[in-house]
């Protein structure tokens, strides 16, 4: 068995930010074909033009891309399309790691491109080849939806109620009590590391958040919209990936995760979507777009 770092994994290696939490294996580079008819074959077909020494990296390697430090979407690759970092679509055929006649795509082919895109990280994760084993009593083996599209009318979610405000003012993420919950955004006033006392009595200008009140509360929803699983299997692993398009190229949205709250005696997983933007003195401040929310 063999295996390595991709560019991805040294990347995040290298920040200190790669954590392996699953292992998946593959039987990418195995051949089943043998020589003879199907119906008695002899032997094993000639594997000497197909024997594989080790592992490398594959553009299929990606298929949750990455946002960069600096708001913006790492590169990456799919069958038909390489996506830069700012966004922007080239359409072409691959060849040996380039791409033949390429095009970048703007304007309204941007539309179609964007979708065959996603497509494309789908079909990443479906070139993993990744070993499985289907569920016998189970009566369904992929997820359907009831609805493949929802439309909104423009300006009718959201707390804001489609008004215009300034980035200036909304908290800093490191002040917004959305990411309170999280160790990274605490609050950490200097202390002495001999005797644990404070240094001095440093205000906290970051508001406080309450992880047992679901954060839909605090939003007016006018027009929310429902997705229902038509047809799921026993055990729904999702993997949700939300993008921007528009008529210079596709901009992947960031989703902060709010955590699970009891409503209606139901669980909800509440996910906050939305984008992280600069305000007048360059300090990053989440906006959000819209909610999800998934009960289970």
């Amino acid at each position: 068995m063999d295996f390595t770092i991709t560019q991805e994994g040294k990347r995040q290696a290298g920040t200190g930010e790669m954590r392996i939490n699953y292992a998946t294996f593959t039987d990418l580079h195995t051949f089943y074909d043998t020589s003879g008819s199907a119906e008695i074959p002899t032997l094993a077909a000639d594997a000497s033009d197909r024997i594989f020494f080790e592992t490398f990296n594959r553009y299929q390697d990606v298929i949750v891309p990455e946002l960069e430090a600096g708001l913006s979407m790492r590169p990456f690759r799919t069958q038909d399309f390489n996506v830069f970092g700012d966004g922007s679509l080239a359409s072409g055929s691959f060849s040996t790691g380039l791409i033949t006649n390429p095009f970048i795509v703007t304007g309204s082919l941007i539309n179609s491109a964007s979708n065959n895109m996603i497509d494309g990280l789908t079909n990443n994760f479906q070139d993993q080849r990744i070993i499985g084993t289907i569920d016998l009593f189970s009566f369904y083996q992929n997820i359907e939806f009831a609805s493949g599209q929802l439309n909104f009318t423009a300006g009718s979610t959201g707390y804001l109620r489609g008004a215009q405000t300034s980035l200036d003012d909304i908290p800093s993420i490191f002040s917004d009590k959305r990411f309170s919950q999280f160790p990274n955004f605490s609050f950490l006033p200097p202390i002495n590391k001999n005797s644990g006392n404070v240094l001095a009595n440093y205000a906290d200008f970051s508001e406080r958040y309450d992880p047992g009140q679901d954060p839909l509360v605090e939003l007016i929803e006018q027009d929310p919209k429902e997705i229902l699983f038509d047809e799921t299997s026993r055990n729904n692993n999702l993997a949700i990936q939300v993008f921007e398009q528009n008529q210079t190229g596709v901009e992947k949205l960031s989703m902060i995760d709010m955590g699970s709250f009891a409503a209606d005696d139901k669980v909800y997983r509440v996910v906050m979507v939305g984008k992280i933007l600069l305000d007048s003195s360059g300090v990053e401040t989440f906006v959000n777009v819209f909610t999800l929310r998934f009960r289970y």
